[in-house]
């Protein structure tokens, strides 16, 4: 197979753990050390639509170069993220709405479903990473 197509595989992997690490480590812990709640929650309203979409979109280049170059596995494991990573996208405004309700076990419940997601999505990325290596 040819190595660029690895690479860029890879790369799309690497940049999914990149942005999951970046938001987790970074980015999340800070916002509550530095901003009031209210402020918190419009930071993080904005910002993740476009944490998940853009999971989302690396997913779909992931999927397509899994299917022209890889094999079914990889196609499968890259459709499972994509639908992962489109499903954290569109329980944002759902989510949202719950908590501006006040109801608590709704919103826990998809906050809960949001991080078992990008947990499976960074455990996906190590292990393509791991297999196409």
């Amino acid at each position: 197979m040819n190595e660029a197509v690895i690479v860029l595989l890879s790369l799309s992997y690497s940049l999914i753990l990149g942005i999951i690490v970046a938001q987790v480590i970074l980015t999340a812990p800070v916002v509550f050390k530095v901003l009031d709640n209210e402020n918190a929650s419009k930071f993080l309203r904005a910002i993740f639509p476009r944490y998940y979409l853009l999971i989302f979109l690396i997913c779909l280049l992931a999927l397509l170069i899994s299917y022209l170059w890889f094999s079914t596995l990889d196609i499968w494991i890259a459709v499972t993220a994509s639908i992962l990573a489109f499903m954290g996208f569109i329980i944002i405004p759902l989510t949202n709405s719950a908590r501006d309700r006040g109801w608590d076990k709704v919103f826990k419940f998809l906050h809960n479903f949001s991080v078992l997601n990008t947990i499976i999505l960074f455990v996906i990325a190590i292990v393509q990473l791991i297999r196409i290596s």
